[in-house]
């Protein structure tokens, strides 16, 4: 598959994705058994994960919305992250943040930084895709679904240049040459 001047072949099926959400969200719902949960999902690589995600929990919960941005039309985080965090009262809160990826850990290292600021009771981080041999910054990541190695990926919510989020699987960047 060609978006833009790149090629993609399939990495991770369907099934398997949700296989993954499935056990993922298991480990949630023993975890928050009888609280209340604050979801922040992550805008707009994890819509499609979130929502998945969110249809399988059996916990009371609210859901807010946060858009970060560290990519732009790039392959590359720019180091620079740009979010505004929901205007909602955290303090004694259990916050759980659902993320589509995690590379260098720049992002959500800001956004978690943010969040501490309001005093929750507790704050998490569920993931579907983790590069940790990318990480810059060593962050704490309690759900991790799965891990990849350092190499570029599009659907399920994943984008290049605004492409691709509506596969149902996810697929990987080809090496050119």
């Amino acid at each position: 598959m060609q978006i833009h001047d790149h090629v993609f072949e399939k990495f991770i099926s369907a099934d398997e994705i949700a296989s993954v959400v499935n056990r993922l969200a298991k480990e949630i719902n023993d975890d928050y058994s009888g609280k209340e949960l604050v979801i922040i999902i992550i805008l707009k690589g994890a819509f499609i994960f979130a929502a998945d995600i969110v249809r399988l929990l059996q916990i009371p919960n609210r859901i807010e919305f946060l858009s970060a941005n560290s990519y732009g039309s790039s392959m590359n985080s720019s180091g620079v992250v740009e979010f505004t965090v929901p205007d909602y009262n955290f303090k004694d809160k259990h916050i759980l943040i659902i993320e589509d990826i995690i590379d260098t850990g720049l992002t959500l290292t800001s956004i978690t930084t943010a969040l501490q600021k309001f005093s929750p009771a507790s704050l998490e981080i569920v993931t579907l895709i983790s590069k940790s041999s990318m990480r810059i910054i060593d962050i704490h990541v309690k759900y991790v679904g799965i891990e990849i190695p350092p190499i570029f990926i599009i659907g399920y919510g994943l984008d290049y240049d605004e492409r691709g989020r509506n596969l149902p699987d996810i697929y990987s960047k080809i090496p050119s040459g």
